[in-house]
């Protein structure tokens, strides 16, 4: 098996889905939240039942993002630590973990950027550059 492969299927392991990624919105707004109170608001938001959101807590909770103890969640992975590692899966999956390959597909089709936020990506691109 190749490293590309084996990265792959580890990101796989520790990734989540859109559910769940909704669900960790909530948690992230709400926490500390007794799980039957976070049951009821996925329910109002989302429609979703009981069960369906015990399933995915103990889904998030043994890969790791969050802590249900006597039935409170609270996160173990904040919102931009888990943007970074899907912007990351995102970039590894997609583009072989090409950087300009995955802004050339963003940019591609006429999209255009101000000015303002080509000087931020500038910026940015340079405060992480290797020397």
């Amino acid at each position: 098996m190749t490293n590309y492969i084996r990265e792959i299927m580890t990101m796989k392991e520790n990734s989540i889905g859109d559910s769940e990624y909704k669900l960790m919105e909530l948690i992230w707004e709400y926490a500390p939240v007794a799980s039957g109170d976070l049951s009821n608001i996925c329910e109002m938001v989302h429609g979703w039942k009981k069960t369906t959101v015990y399933t995915m807590l103990k889904r998030l909770a043994d890969k790791g993002f969050i802590k249900n103890e006597k039935s409170v969640i609270t996160f173990l992975v904040g919102r931009d630590e888990l943007q970074q590692q899907q912007s990351e899966e995102l970039v590894e999956k997609s583009f072989k973990g090409s950087l300009p390959m995955f802004v050339n597909a963003f940019l591609g089709g006429g999209k255009k950027m101000s000015k303002e936020d080509a000087a931020k990506l500038i910026d940015m691109i340079e405060e992480h550059t290797e020397e």
